[in-house]
């Protein structure tokens, strides 16, 4: 038999199953009598009177006696005699509990609280289910406010229990998570949980679960205290996201494979990644170019050789995460590597279907290593990329993850130029892919008509192959991109951007593109824990997509979240060192909200088009005192959109933060707009 007054409703049990009818007086007896009395024994009048306040004496005396009688009625049918009571006591009879025949949470509880440690505070997450009592209701009795004093001290021995069992060295992940988790549910200020939480998450690599911790922290506190973070939990989460995603990959030792390759089904080969899923015509699906990542190692125990092994492996992983190239299976590569069954790139062409090499080997020289890496188009044979980055052990970190994700970034754009150039030779027979080529090279202008053209080319790519995520997601975004440049009141274009991108999410689970846009759009649309979750899921797919990073950031800005914005931004620039110029602007749009006006000037100093910019610019002018600067800008909005107003924008503005919303309002004002 159990009796639970911590928290849940169920009150009492035998075998698991509830017990029905549980007296009310029977559980308030038990708890007072356990919590005031070390002997377990009170007299009837004191009892009388904490229970019934609001009588007289002899009333109270008369209420305890029947309150007595129907206790021991109630106990007669269950068989136990855990309240006993004479003329002048009432007393608990432990002996059941002594002999394992009952258990009272409250007692265990206690004695956990007591002792202290590791195990006593993994059982108080288990015992510890909200509030003392929380089924009792309230009578305006003196029983009342003492209840409101135990549950306090109740919870705050709790609290106790957890935080000083935070710092128990040999308490595994787990547990630490676990007591760290119901630290924060019973006090959700408690700072020192969601650190540990960011701490045990970073070191199961669970990348964006320490964001999520930190936000849901710093929202916490905003919300119900108005304050922020401390500092301590500030510099915690900086050093972690400085940290994470840069461990270095564990050397991977290709060894040579026994066997022979068979190539004789060729054209299986060639249309592997062609194939229909849904078994739709051949023509109406996207023609990706298809890339072999080669390594040819020339000693396997050397370390520097295995190092290079590693960072080839980390390339490739960030290729297959791109839903535009089919990248050749690791195995296969290997095959082409150490076996002679494939001779030449006219083979890997014809008969894998190959249409690019990233051809990869170790190079020694004036007493340095280098990794020398070549792109080679082979339907031309023609290396059309191609560089040496020297690299050694003591490469920092994150060093070595922008390398990996530079070369990444490099090998795409050089793909898609060479695919694109193909293309307008071969227009006579575009097909989905050209299409998506186009918009994507329109696509991250803040110019409205090449906005629009990139809008029309990825349409076209849809009427080649209408479920061709990549394209459902560029339309989307041409959408939310169009109402930003415009400053549009009206959400139309919006939602309309809305369903392309929730049409195109389940078309690909593993793509983080139709995502990312309904983030973004979420985020215009007011909706931001919506947002910011749609970013979470994105990032988890791709956690080091500089775009996505940079929407990411954006959307913490509009979030109020500015320090976390940051961080985001100039990730993302790290990532993508010559990044667009919507980068900058929305590092900008973070700066200004900081009152760190020069650096947001600076910021969008580096846009190829700062015109695109010019609201933000000249209200950051203004800020500075500069209306000379703040007013060329302010014309330039003016003529790209004359129709400006700040009453009218600052209802379509999508900031969560009321501060931040007049504070532009109030930056436009001082720049001349009206």
């Amino acid at each position: 038999m159990r009796l639970t007054v911590l928290g849940e409703a169920t009150v009492m049990s035998i075998g698991g199953h509830l017990v029905p009818r549980v007296p009310a007086n029977f559980l308030r007896i038990v708890t007072y009598i356990l919590l005031e009395s070390n002997c377990h024994s009170v007299a009837r009048s004191k009892l009388a009177q904490i229970l019934w306040s609001e009588t007289d004496q002899t009333h109270a005396s008369v209420n305890l006696r029947q309150s007595l009688a129907r206790i021991r009625r109630f106990q007669e049918q269950l068989g136990i005699t855990l309240i006993e009571s004479d003329a002048v006591y009432v007393r608990l009879n432990l002996a059941s509990v002594e002999q394992g025949l009952l258990d009272i949470d409250l007692m265990e509880f206690l004695s956990c609280a007591a002792r202290g440690g590791a195990e006593p505070a993994l059982r108080i997450c288990e015992l510890y289910r909200g509030d003392l009592l929380i089924q009792n209701e309230p009578d305006n009795s003196d029983f009342d406010e003492w209840l409101d004093i135990k549950r306090v001290k109740i919870r705050d021995d709790a609290i106790v229990a957890l935080r000083s069992a935070l710092d128990q060295p040999h308490f595994n992940i787990d547990e630490r998570r676990q007591c760290a988790r119901k630290l924060i549910d019973i006090d959700p200020y408690q700072e020192v949980g969601y650190r540990m939480l960011m701490q045990t998450a970073s070191q199961l690599g669970m990348i964006t679960m320490v964001e999520r911790t930190f936000r849901e922290c710093a929202k916490k506190l905003r919300d119900d205290l108005d304050i922020d973070p401390e500092a301590e939990t500030i510099e915690l989460y900086q050093h972690l996201h400085t940290k994470r995603s840069l461990n270095l990959p564990q050397p991977v030792i290709h060894s040579p494979v026994l066997g022979s390759l068979s190539l004789n089904d060729a054209d299986h080969h060639r249309s592997y990644f062609l194939q229909p899923a849904n078994s739709l015509e051949l023509s109406r699906q996207p023609i990706l170019p298809k890339i072999i990542v080669l390594y040819l190692p020339q000693t396997l125990a050397d370390p520097m050789e295995q190092l290079a092994a590693s960072l080839v492996d980390d390339i490739t992983i960030g290729l297959c995460r791109l839903r535009t190239l089919s990248v050749v299976a690791p195995y296969t590569s290997i095959r082409v590597v150490t076996e002679s069954s494939i001779n030449g790139f006219s083979d890997l062409h014809e008969q894998l279907g190959v249409d690019f090499v990233f051809d990869s080997r170790l190079m020694r020289g004036d007493g340095f290593c280098f990794l020398s890496v070549k792109l080679i188009n082979t339907r031309t044979r023609e290396i059309v990329w191609a560089e040496k980055q020297k690299f050694d052990y003591t490469l920092p970190e994150q060093q070595y993850r922008h390398l990996s994700m530079r070369i990444v970034l490099s090998i795409v754009t050089t793909i898609e130029r060479e695919e694109l150039d193909r293309y307008n030779r071969l227009i006579q027979n575009p097909d989905a892919y050209y299409w998506y080529l186009v918009g994507k090279r329109e696509i991250d202008s803040l110019d409205l008509t090449k906005v629009r053209t990139a809008r029309d080319a990825f349409k076209n790519a849809l009427i080649a192959a209408p479920d061709f995520v990549p394209a459902l997601s560029g339309v989307a975004r041409t959408m939310q991109r169009e109402w930003l440049v415009l400053a549009r009141n009206d959400k139309d274009i919006l939602l309309e951007g809305e369903q392309i991108a929730k049409k195109a999410a389940p078309n690909d689970p593993d793509d983080e593109r139709p995502l990312r846009e309904l983030g973004t759009i979420n985020m215009y649309l007011g909706k931001y824990d919506e947002s910011l979750e749609y970013f979470d899921q994105s990032e988890t797919l791709n956690p080091q997509h500089a775009d996505l990073l940079a929407d990411y950031a954006d959307a913490l800005t509009h979030s109020g979240e500015l320090e976390l914005a940051l961080s985001k931004i100039q990730h993302a620039i790290a990532l993508n060192p010559l990044a667009p110029d919507y980068y900058y602007w929305v590092g900008a749009g973070t700066f200004h909200y900081l009152d760190r006006y020069a650096e947001a000037i600076a910021f969008l100093q580096k846009m190829k088009n700062p015109r695109a910019a010019a609201r933000l610019m000249a209200a950051c002018w203004a800020r500075l005192g500069e209306h000379e600067q703040a007013a060329e800008y302010r014309n330039y909005a003016l003529e790209d959109n004359p129709s400006f107003r700040i009453d009218e924008w600052v209802k379509s503005m999508s900031l969560r933060m009321p501060a931040h919303r007049r504070m532009y309002e109030e930056s436009l004002r001082e720049a001349g707009f009206q």
